[in-house]
């Protein structure tokens, strides 16, 4: 029976490109994400909006490198009967997760920092990864450094089965 979990950062100021997610399944449990939710705190006003590139990448095979200069939250269970997560999260890492295997582009897109991002596909449209053997990860990437230092916060939705 799946679970779900959310994966929290509050309050990170953000200059460069970064990985704002990095979802490193379980072995045997495949993970699909729900919903994508950031937003910015302190640019207001029509001279501070960016209009940013993200997406959604799945690493597979060969070396995967973690990235760095971020945090590795606890991913917190939405129902408190749930079990801990089996996968394992870093969130808003400066130095962005490599791969000698391969990088695929699942989900390439743009977001209004003014107004935030919010992603929730159906569920047909769910981005998935179906088998870990540390070998498999999902990153949600901001792909372009903002124009000014800016202040983030998101949530990132999990399910995972298993």
């Amino acid at each position: 029976m799946p679970r779900r979990y959310s994966v929290p950062f509050d309050n990170v100021a953000i200059t460069t490109t970064a990985d704002f997610f990095e979802i490193n399944p379980a072995a045997d449990k495949p993970i699909r994400f729900i919903s994508i939710d950031i937003g910015q705190t302190n640019r207001a006003g029509d001279a501070n909006e960016d209009l940013l590139r993200w997406s959604i990448r799945r690493f597979t095979g060969a070396t995967i490198t973690s990235g760095s200069g971020g945090t590795a939250p606890t991913p917190v269970v939405l129902s408190p009967a749930d079990a801990a997560a089996g996968f394992t999260a870093e969130v808003t890492n400066t130095t962005i997760a490599t791969t000698t295997g391969t990088n695929t582009l699942v989900y390439a897109s743009t977001f209004n920092t003014r107004v935030g991002l919010l992603w929730i596909p159906t569920p047909d449209m769910q981005v998935q990864a179906v088998d870990n053997s540390a070998n498999c990860i999902l990153i949600v990437r901001l792909e372009e450094a903002p124009g000014a230092s800016t202040t983030f916060s998101g949530t990132l939705i999990v399910e995972e089965e298993g």
